[in-house]
């Protein structure tokens, strides 16, 4: 069952920092470029795949982050956070995340991001689940 699609008026940037900011905090400007980008590809993932689902009917996709993130309970823990942010506070918004950049301007990170159709792509923000925990994943210390 497919769904008819509407977008809202919003910068897609915007709305999509304002879903990322439990994995960014209030203050995103005080991390790395590489802690932000790590947040910024779990929560394109997690908006994403309830966009696909919720545009297409099914679970497919919020499924398969949740089998992947399993054994990971830290991960699994902010997925299922993701999730249900996406569903409660955003499940009106079914623009899909595209590509995104990370502008630093004024000692402050700004955010460009791409939006598209859910009729036009083939896979969540062309990642995989398993993709985007591996580069998402905490990395031991050696």
């Amino acid at each position: 069952m497919k769904i008819s699609v509407s977008f809202p008026q919003t910068k897609i940037s915007e709305t999509f920092l304002n879903f990322a900011e439990p994995l960014l905090g209030t203050e995103p400007q005080s991390r790395t470029r590489e802690e932000v980008d790590g947040a910024l590809k779990l929560a394109l993932i997690a908006w994403n795949a309830v966009v696909f689902d919720t545009v297409r009917g099914n679970t497919d996709w919020v499924t398969k982050m949740r089998k992947q993130v399993a054994e990971q309970p830290p991960i699994a823990a902010l997925v299922e956070e993701l999730i249900a942010r996406k569903q409660i506070q955003f499940g009106h918004d079914l623009r899909l995340v595209g590509r995104y950049e990370i502008v630093a301007r004024d000692g402050e990170w700004r955010l460009r991001v791409e939006a598209r159709s859910p009729s036009s792509a083939e896979e969540p923000g062309g990642a995989t689940p398993e993709r985007v925990v591996a580069d998402t994943a905490p990395r031991s210390a050696a």
